[in-house]
């Protein structure tokens, strides 16, 4: 503040005019993946002179690489949360738990469940997935949802509950995730509750769709020989009170079904209400910067984005390789600096874990399988863990 004389005709007065400088503001709405190199570093944002805000509706996230290890019992629930409000806040930060439920790109303010708003000057989203239960709407209430990925505690839950007789599971779905559900369903069915039974039913002719032929041979054996019932070509049309029915007329019987039928964006109603455009999926359509087409100073990552429009492959490697151009774009998009073009790898490497202390490795065309491919898994997931603890 300083002060100044303002003369008039008959008299002068003083007053104060302020010459304070207002402070950037970075919000990051929601704590996935595609954030937490952001959050790591918000000690620097500050320092170098940006206000940071984190809205997340939980102060942790669920890793996603560790989740269905919950199931069998290779992780103790719990030992994959990444602390995100501690992230911000210890880097200076603030945290506001609580729901976006609107984004106002015109006056750029984010508008929260609980009717607050949050003024942004430069914003990322990064709100995760759903799993599809679109065909399950009014008869799949007893039915878990792989996604969002802290749910995968509560199949252990129900799982270690049923003790009165063997359970019997139905996974529907047979991606990477129905796969790696099912495979560690068994492995803690085998020490639990002997004549547990899983079921994993696919609607195409092959699990592990997108995958090699070779890793696809290997997921049949694999499950196979662990005890699980395979079941291609098959769509679940119902669930209804511990009964499922397929296409064709045929039931299975199931205490505990989980839907593992595909993801969309968890926000998708977010961006259609808000007007932003969107992809086919629902995504908040991003171009090469990751940043939105319908707000110049909105980017996004991981699940809930369509990159130029088309959805990636929703694994969190693709959402951990946003993370630094996310963090470079926030900040030059305010110092008009040029922004960082982000590129989709075109070969990835993607290890399943079979519950046994066993995995599956795909990595392009190449595929192995064996205790070697979990260690490698182990060793990556817990050093990314550690890697944002105290």
């Amino acid at each position: 503040m300083h002060a100044t004389d303002l003369h008039f005709l008959r008299y002068t007065k003083r007053v104060s005019v302020s010459t304070r400088v207002r402070t950037p503001h970075i919000v990051l709405a929601g704590g996935g993946h595609a954030h937490l190199y952001s959050l790591l570093r918000t000690k620097k944002l500050v320092q170098r002179g940006f206000r940071v805000t984190l809205i997340d509706p939980s102060p942790y996230l669920y890793y996603s690489g560790m989740a269905t290890g919950v199931i069998s019992g290779a992780y103790a629930p719990g030992e994959n949360l990444i602390d995100i409000r501690r992230l911000v806040e210890e880097g200076g930060g603030s945290f506001v738990e609580d729901r976006v439920e609107e984004i106002h790109a015109e006056s750029r303010e984010l508008l929260l469940k609980t009717g607050d708003s949050v003024p942004y000057d430069a914003a990322s989203v990064s709100l995760g997935s759903e799993t599809h239960t679109d065909a399950f709407a009014d008869n799949g209430a007893n039915a878990i949802r792989v996604k969002p990925i802290q749910h995968t505690a509560e199949i252990r839950r129900r799982l270690l509950a049923s003790t009165d007789r063997p359970a019997r599971v139905l996974v529907v779905g047979g991606g990477a995730a129905g796969c790696e559900v099912a495979a560690n369903a068994l492995a803690l069915l085998s020490r639990l509750n002997p004549g547990g039974e899983v079921t994993l039913a696919e609607t195409g002719d092959s699990l592990l769709p997108d995958a090699p032929k070779k890793a696809r041979e290997y997921i049949h054996a694999i499950l196979r020989e662990k005890g699980a019932r395979i079941l291609t070509n098959t769509s679940i049309v119902s669930l209804d009170r511990g009964v499922a029915r397929t296409h064709d007329g045929h039931e299975i019987p199931c205490d505990l079904p989980v839907l593992a039928t595909g993801v969309s964006p968890l926000s998708k109603g977010i961006f259609r209400a808000s007007r932003l455009p969107t992809g086919k999926d629902g995504g908040l359509w991003v171009d090469g910067q990751l940043r939105s087409v319908g707000d110049g100073h909105l980017f996004g990552g991981g699940d809930c984005i369509s990159y130029r429009g088309e959805a990636l492959p929703r694994l969190g490697v693709f959402a951990v390789r946003q993370g630094p151009v996310i963090f470079h774009n926030l900040q030059a998009i305010l110092k008009n600096e040029p922004l960082a073009r982000y590129k989709p790898q075109e070969r990835f490497l993607y290890i399943l874990n079979l519950g046994g202390g066993d995995g599956l490795a795909v990595y392009g065309p190449l595929v192995w399988r064996g205790r070697l491919a979990w260690k490698l898994k182990h060793h990556i997931d817990q050093r990314f863990v550690k890697s944002f603890k105290p």
